[in-house]
């Protein structure tokens, strides 16, 4: 059964939530979300394009998708919950120190966050989900407070998920909490800082210090996240913007096009014109 879509606005922040994910993507382009998304596939499973990246949802999972990301639906069938909420109705950075899902869930959470939803979680998730329904149709003065107090479990649940799933974060604390601090500033600032030494000065560590301690969590090294931070916003340029390659370049923050051309074809293979034309051909 399709869950009947839910919208709370008030002229400036907004909370959703819908059973249908055809009712927030489109499936015949991708179109950019100004919301922070999460799509749990209770049963059944769905395909998403997400910038450049395909994401195949299977029955039990749940992702986390940050705002400015395009969005494409493809096949989809089964009972899925999709919540998505601005910034005005519930800021993740201005309030890091309640859920602390920054780097984790949103914003530097490397590739697309997934996490499985297995007993005794599903029937946790299933009475939020619930919760939220019900606050829907309460219209007084302390329902934005309530429907935002649901969110704010719903989020720190599932923080803990990811770090519960991590066999590597769960084994260290503070090491995960510095790789946890590197992805925020990495997502602030990678477009003007290329180098791990700003990053490990501003993090009062050694650049070597950093690498260890990644290494030591399974993680890749704080270079190769810098590099794959800069080429997924260059693809994203090339994909969904009529910015040439000059602008791009030096929005990138590279000194010239003839850098950035070498730094993306060094790790994709092909020039950025080709790539570019190679997804107009695809699409």
């Amino acid at each position: 059964m399709r869950i009947p879509e839910r919208i709370y606005n008030n002229g400036f922040a907004e909370l959703r939530m819908c059973g249908d994910l055809e009712n927030f993507f489109d499936t015949q382009k991708a179109l950019r979300t100004n919301y922070y998304t999460v799509v749990w596939m209770v049963q059944g499973g769905a395909q998403l394009l997400v910038d450049d990246v395909k994401l195949g949802l299977h029955p039990k999972q749940m992702a986390f998708i940050t705002p400015s990301k395009y969005i494409q639906l493809g096949e989809y069938h089964g009972e899925a919950v999709v919540v998505q909420f601005n910034r005005e109705f519930y800021c993740i950075r201005d309030h890091d120190h309640e859920v602390s899902c920054e780097g984790i869930l949103y914003f530097g959470a490397p590739g697309l966050p997934l996490i499985r939803v297995e007993p005794p979680y599903i029937e946790s998730f299933r009475q939020l989900h619930t919760m939220l329904q019900a606050e829907f149709q309460v219209m007084d003065s302390v329902q934005e407070e309530m429907l935002r107090t649901l969110l704010k479990k719903w989020l720190i649940q599932s923080t803990r998920l990811v770090k519960e799933q991590d066999r590597f974060m769960g084994q260290d604390e503070r090491s995960s909490e510095l790789l946890r601090q590197f992805r925020i500033l990495l997502e602030k600032h990678f477009l003007e800082e290329h180098g791990v030494s700003y990053y490990a000065k501003r993090l009062y560590r050694s650049p070597k210090t950093i690498a260890n301690q990644f290494k030591l969590l399974g993680q890749e090294s704080p270079r190769i996240m810098i590099q794959k931070r800069i080429l997924a916003e260059g693809k994203r340029y090339l994909l969904y913007s009529e910015l040439s390659v000059k602008e791009m370049s030096f929005k990138l923050g590279f000194g010239s096009p003839n850098a950035f051309s070498h730094f993306f074809k060094k790790i994709v293979g092909i020039s950025p014109t080709q790539f570019r034309k190679a997804y107009q051909v695809n699409r």
